[in-house]
């Protein structure tokens, strides 16, 4: 006998009017139980605030310029967060002790309460909207990276946060302010 999956909210965000039709056309809506979808997304924190509100224990992000097999990567889920990655990626990241999940992560929205020391710190600032990824993932230690294929899109836009003037510099200063957590 399998057991039963559980439910799932996906938090999806975009800086488009629009959820990538080619991203969206690809969900099966039918894996989860709760999709919440925010377009003209101002901030990457926003992704956060809205994992707080679902209505699931379980909650999946991924960014909207990458195809990903989550039904795959929900098998290698073992509570905590669990984030598909490349090898490549998981090795330049490994010495900032943080990852992505851009390319797709389960994780249990209790893990969002990881954000109350930040913001009790620090407030909710410039870092904290840019970098909520690399902020949640660090204190989030110690992560699941899965090594997971994905396919990205976009490539050639040039919008793409890891294409901004001083990308990994805001990075470097987010995972400062943690360390003195």
């Amino acid at each position: 006998m399998t057991a039963k999956k559980p439910n799932i909210t996906a938090v999806l965000i975009t800086r488009d009017a629009k959820y990538p039709p080619l991203v969206w056309e690809r969900l099966d809506l039918g894996f989860f139980d709760e999709i919440l979808v925010r377009t003209k997304c101002p901030c990457i924190y926003d992704r956060y605030i809205m994992a707080a509100k679902a209505k699931n224990e379980i909650i999946y992000v991924q960014d909207d310029d990458a195809l990903v097999n989550y039904q795959v990567l929900f098998s290698k889920y073992d509570g905590r967060l669990t984030c598909g990655i490349t090898q490549g990626f998981a090795n330049f990241y490994a010495p900032h002790d943080c990852t992505l999940v851009g390319w797709g992560a389960f994780f249990p929205r209790t893990a969002l309460k990881v954000f109350d020391k930040y913001v009790k710190k620090y407030g909710v600032d410039v870092h904290l909207n840019r970098e909520a990824d690399r902020i949640f993932t660090y204190l989030n230690r110690p992560f699941n990276n899965v090594i997971f294929p994905h396919q990205d899109l976009k490539q050639e836009e040039p919008a793409r946060m890891y294409k901004e003037p001083g990308h990994f510099p805001s990075m470097d200063k987010a995972l400062a302010k943690c360390r003195k957590l």
